[in-house]
């Protein structure tokens, strides 16, 4: 086991008089040195399961898992609760932690298994998802998804019934108004509320006396506090983050869970809360497979986390590795002694307020101080009627070997995008302000010494008014008064390759504030006031001169605000951008060497008429598959061969025998392509069309 804890000395006669109090004489002697229950302070139980291959398998379909358990109290460590190995999912402890409720999600089985009897009994047909003790009665409930339906690993339309731990035939019927996700669904303590998915990506909390649901947010993996609060998170679409809504006040805030020295930075995974309010357990690190999300990767270095949040859950205090193998490790569940008593408020409310506009999904938070808008390519990208500039529309031009991506946004390509909007009239307002609001959404596609260059830039004539960059892994914040620099922010170790990262800039007066993914990054007082020198501001987006000298990445969620924003507003902002990163869905990259057999003609930039860019389909006969699936000896391909009304220098490469090695995917997951003049002088209607991503 690993231990990432750190306990000040004069905090050490503490936990060993709460150990001794809480356990007496009949305390194992080992118990107070176990690394866990020095974190809890109190006996402590996690389960989970443990994939006995390759580690892929992270949503648990396969047949090769064990069910696996740790006990602060008897010294045997991580050990498997059962000799079998089978398939096994999202195990549960009872709220006396003396069993387990585990199920298999092939065959729709639910067990229960004895902590240490290594024996399990059926619990009938479906699949787990919580377990909830009755306060009044003390009847222990079941809740399961169960019945008949389509499902995949986001959804399932199987209702959620509910059963007695001690009668499992006895069912009955909770909730079928809206399909549900497999993941985290939780109960609060007085069995009031819930909390879940409804079906993902759609995050909210059920109230069961209303008999409805009211929807906070974006993202997977909720979890409803294990008291009476109903603090809902929502963990965001970069797998990093926990995203926090307490409905009762409005109030949000956003919390870090991969800053343990063993998690790296990297993406981590089935966050869980515990049945008490300050713990929680995850998994992680994933750094298998390519991209910026690695969860279906997995891997053998996927451990299980312990954590304690702050008593205001907006960080966690300290983190504890749990299991040290090499195996991966998913899907973990952890049950303290005393759970049962904590709470994050005594405050009772008696009903969930409905949710109002700081509560909901709708991206950008303040449209009516929008003075410069861009979602992406399919959006409106608008202000509307009652915004500080009236009705607008904006939209950016690529220059250079600039163009879309398949998730819509500006793929820089090493050069940039320049934005059409309505400078005077903007800047007038942002003055009469005294200040701005800058927020967008920045995936490098990679963090070397050399990716080095601008992301965004406010110019006047030839003057940078504010500069935004990348050096590697760091972002630097420049501002400027004319030619003059007034101020400058540096952030290190930011960015990862393919890794999205939430930007806000906020200035007011002569103070800047740079945030990250919602969170307060640093603040600095400039040594002058920017807004004077600005002039006919344009606002660029990467490198617009020296093809292919820019960075090479992708923007999306571009908005400027005019007067000042509100902390709260831009936590809102980040998790309803984040959140919905957990919406992209993967597509299957095949990777061939081909010879070049047929090709179509490269249009001249003036043949394009209106059009500033072009695709053409070349033939190719595959004599090598290096990775994915791909059947036929041939393919068809659509490859850029005009961007910014230039002819590109590799269409030179397009000839009869030359052998080149491509990397494609499917033509029609490419949404960003429609509309695109696409060159095609052959009919092959027996092979299905690919699109050159590299």
């Amino acid at each position: 086991m690993k231990v990432s804890l750190y306990i000040p000395w004069k905090n050490c006669v503490y936990f060993l008089i709460l150990n001794l109090f809480a356990f007496g004489c009949n305390n194992p002697q080992n118990s107070i040195a176990d690394p866990l229950q020095q974190l809890t302070g109190i006996h402590t139980r996690v389960v989970w399961i443990q994939e006995q291959g390759k580690g892929a398998d992270s949503y648990a379909f396969g047949n090769n898992f064990k069910l696996m358990g740790y006990d602060s109290r008897d010294g045997k460590k991580e050990r498997p609760l059962l000799a079998e190995t089978g398939n096994f999912y999202k195990p549960i402890l009872t709220p006396d932690g003396k069993k387990v409720v585990v199920s298999s999600r092939q065959h729709h089985t639910i067990y229960l298994v004895e902590f240490g009897k290594k024996k399990k009994k059926s619990l009938g047909k479906g699949v787990a998802v919580d377990v909830w003790q009755d306060p009044a009665t003390g009847k222990i409930w079941v809740y399961a998804l169960a019945g008949d339906g389509p499902e995949n690993k986001y959804l399932t339309t199987h209702p959620l019934i509910r059963f007695p731990l001690e009668k499992p035939k006895k069912r009955e019927l909770v909730w079928n108004k809206t399909h549900l996700s497999w993941s985290n669904f939780d109960l609060s303590r007085d069995g009031r509320f819930a909390g879940g998915l409804f079906p993902w990506p759609h995050a909210g909390i059920i109230t069961f006396e209303e008999k409805t649901w009211k929807r906070y947010g974006k993202g997977c993996w909720t979890a409803l506090s294990p008291d009476n609060s109903a603090i809902l998170w929502i963990f965001d679409g970069l797998h990093r983050n926990l995203n926090f809504t307490n409905p009762f006040t409005g109030q949000v805030w956003t919390t870090s869970i991969n800053n343990d020295p063993g998690i790296e930075g990297f993406e981590v995974y089935h966050p869980r809360w515990s049945n008490h309010v300050r713990y929680l357990t995850m998994t992680g690190p994933y750094v298998e497979g390519e991209g910026g999300n690695k969860i279906s990767g997995g891997g053998r270095k996927v451990e299980i986390y312990v954590g304690r949040f702050s008593p205001d859950l907006k960080s966690v205090e300290e983190w504890l590795q749990v299991s040290d193998n090499d195996r991966a490790d998913f899907y973990p569940d952890v049950w303290l002694a005393n759970g049962s008593r904590s709470n994050f408020s005594s405050t009772q409310v008696e009903m969930i307020p409905d949710a109002n506009s700081n509560q909901d999904t709708d991206w950008p938070q303040n449209s009516k101080q929008l003075v410069f808008l861009w979602k992406d390519v399919l959006a409106e990208n608008k202000a509307g009627d009652d915004s500080l500039l009236g009705f607008s529309q904006f939209r950016v031009s690529a220059r250079q070997f600039a163009h879309f991506n398949r998730f819509l946004e500006m793929d820089l390509n090493r050069s940039g995008f320049a934005a059409s909007w309505s400078e005077k009239k903007a800047v007038d307002v942002i003055r009469e302000k005294g200040g701005f609001g800058l927020e967008f959404l920045y995936t490098p596609s990679a963090t070397t010494s050399q990716d080095s260059g601008a992301v965004i830039r406010l110019q006047s004539g030839g003057n940078n008014n504010l500069r935004l960059s990348q050096k590697g892994q760091n972002v630097n914040l420049e501002l400027f008064a004319g030619d003059k620099p007034i101020g400058r922010i540096q952030l290190a170790d930011v960015l990862q390759p393919q890794r999205p990262e939430h930007l806000f800039i906020s200035l007011q007066g002569k103070e800047v504030k740079l945030y990250v993914n919602g969170r307060l990054a640093k603040s600095i007082s400039l040594s002058g006031k920017p807004l004077p020198s600005w002039r006919d501001v344009r606002l660029i987006f990467g490198q617009l001169k020296g093809a292919g000298s820019g960075l090479d990445g992708a923007l999306s969620h571009v908005a400027l605000y005019a007067g000042s924003i509100k902390e709260a507003d831009i936590t809102r902002s980040a998790q309803r951008v984040t959140g919905s990163l957990e919406e992209r869905q993967k597509v299957e990259s095949i990777r061939f060497k081909g010879e070049f057999t047929e090709g179509s003609t490269v249009p001249s930039p003036d043949a394009l008429g209106a059009y500033r860019r072009a695709l053409v389909v070349n033939r190719y006969l595959v004599t090598a598959v290096e990775q994915g699936a791909y059947p036929e000896k041939e393919i068809l391909v659509a490859q850029w061969a005009v961007l910014d009304r230039t002819v590109l220098p590799e269409t030179k490469d397009f000839k009869v025998g030359r052998i080149t090695e491509l990397k494609v995917e499917k033509f029609d997951q490419h949404p960003e392509l429609e509309g695109e003049r696409l060159m095609m002088d052959m009919f092959d209607p027996d092979l299905e069309l690919y699109y050159q991503v590299d």
